[in-house]
C-alpha cells in the first residue's frame, strides 16, 4: 500500500525505531492491511489507529479492567497510574468506557480521545492496535513519557436562552423535551417551521444541545451533544448518551469561533506547574469531524493559528465522531463537537 510504503519512507529518516505508532486513516483505508504491513515493518513496535498501551479489545461488551491492567503488563509498569491514557472507541460506548476508566483509575488519570470516524456515518468506522482490528471496539495506550504533558478539553459555542428538560428517550435518542416531540422544539429554537426525517449533522453543526456540567470562576462550562438525524417519531438522534430529567441548552458558534479553538487548544495553563518555563515539541489535537465540516477549505487556517499560539512544532490532528477528555474539576467526560488535546513540553533549548 503506496500510503504505508510513505510512512516507512519517512519514518526511516529518523534515529532508530518508534516506541509507538499513531496510525489515523480514512474509511478508503483498511486497517488490517495497514496494520499487517506497519507490524511487518515494526515489528517492536506498539500500534493504535483508528479511522476517521497499548491494547485492544472488539465488541460491544469490553472488559476494560483486562484491557487496562493487560496494558500496564506490556508497558513493564504494573500497578503504576500512567500520566495519561490515549483512547479510540467505535461510536455509542464511551461513556461506559470512560466509567470504567474512572473506577479503576479514580480521576486521577487525564485521558485525551476521539471516537472512530467514517466519510457517512454509515457504520464503516475502524479501530485496530497490533494484534487486531475491526469497527466495533476499543483501542487505547497507557503513556508514561519522559517529558511534561499539558492538556485542554473544551468546546467553542455560547449558550443561548433557550433550553429544556428531557421527558423521554431511548438510548442516544432524545424523545421528547418539556413533553414536546424534541425534533419539534428544537426546529422552533432554531426558528425554523420543520426539520425533514433524516441525518442532520451539517445543519445542527452551529447549533448543538449541550448540559452545564458546572462553574469555573463563576463561568459555565458544558458538554456537548450533536444532533445527529430526525427520527421517524420526532425524536433527536444525538452522538452521546442521554438521561432523563437532565437539562438541555441550545447552544451557538460560528466559523471563527471554531477557528479560535485552535488557539485555546495550546494554551498551557500555569496550574500546570513549571510549564510555563518549558518548551512545546509536540502535540496531539483531537478535533470533531462536524467542526471540519463545517469548515471547509478554511480548515487550512488551523495550522497557522496554531503555529501562532505554540510555534513551528510537528502536531497530528484526528477529525473524530465524539471528543473525550477532562473537564476542570476532574470529570472525565465524553463530547461532540469539542477539541481534545495534550501538548508535549520539554526543558528550554
Amino acid at each position: 500500500m503506496l500510503a504505508c510504503r510513505e510512512v516507512c519512507e519517512r519514518l526511516a529518516t529518523l534515529q532508530g525505531e518508534p516506541a509507538l505508532l499513531l496510525v489515523y486513516f480514512t474509511q478508503a483505508h483498511d486497517a488490517a492491511i495497514l496494520r499487517a504491513q506497519l507490524t511487518s515493518r515494526y515489528p517492536n513496535t506498539r500500534l493504535i489507529g483508528c479511522s476517521y498501551g497499548v491494547a485492544g479489545a472488539l465488541g460491544d461488551q469490553i472488559d476494560m479492567k483486562s484491557l487496562l491492567h493487560g496494558a500496564m503488563a506490556q508497558a513493564a509498569r504494573p500497578g503504576e497510574l500512567p500520566a495519561m491514557i490515549l483512547l479510540h472507541a467505535s461510536p455509542g460506548q464511551e461513556e461506559a468506557v470512560l466509567g470504567a476508566i474512572e473506577a479503576e483509575f479514580g480521576s486521577q488519570v487525564p485521558v485525551v480521545g476521539g471516537s472512530a470516524a467514517d466519510d457517512r456515518v454509515s457504520g464503516d468506522w475502524q479501530v485496530c492496535w497490533q494484534a487486531g482490528e475491526g469497527k466495533q471496539g476499543v483501542v487505547l495506550a497507557l503513556l508514561y513519557p519522559d517529558c511534561e504533558l499539558a492538556f485542554q478539553f473544551h468546546s467553542g459555542y455560547l449558550a443561548t436562552a433557550h433550553h429544556g428538560v428531557v421527558t423521554a428517550r431511548e438510548g442516544r435518542e432524545v424523545l421528547t423535551l418539556d413533553g414536546e416531540p424534541a425534533a419539534q422544539v428544537y426546529a422552533r429554537w432554531r426558528g425554523v417551521n420543520t426539520l425533514p426525517v433524516g441525518p442532520i449533522l451539517k445543519e445542527s453543526t452551529l447549533a448543538p444541545l449541550a448540559r452545564q456540567r458546572g462553574t469555573l470562576d463563576g463561568v459555565p462550562y458544558y458538554k456537548l451533544s450533536h444532533p445527529e438525524a430526525v427520527t421517524a417519531r420526532g425524536g433527536l438522534r444525538l452522538f452521546t448518551d442521554i438521561e432523563l430529567g437532565e437539562r438541555l441548552t441550545l447552544m451557538y458558534g460560528s466559523e471563527e469561533g471554531l477557528l479560535a479553538r485552535s488557539l485555546a487548544a495550546g494554551r498551557i495553563e500555569p496550574a500546570y506547574g513549571r510549564c510555563r518555563e518549558m518548551r512545546p515539541f509536540g502535540a496531539l489535537l483531537i478535533f470533531c469531524a462536524g467542526c471540519r465540516l463545517a469548515l471547509g477549505e478554511r480548515i487550512h487556517e488551523f495550522g497557522s493559528l496554531f503555529e501562532t499560539q505554540l510555534g513551528a512544532i510537528p502536531f497530528i490532528t484526528p477529525f473524530t465522531f465524539g471528543e473525550q477528555g477532562r473537564l476542570p474539576y476532574g470529570e472525565l467526560a465524553h463530547g461532540n463537537l469539542m477539541v481534545s488535546a495534550v501538548i508535549l513540553l520539554g526543558e528550554p533549548a
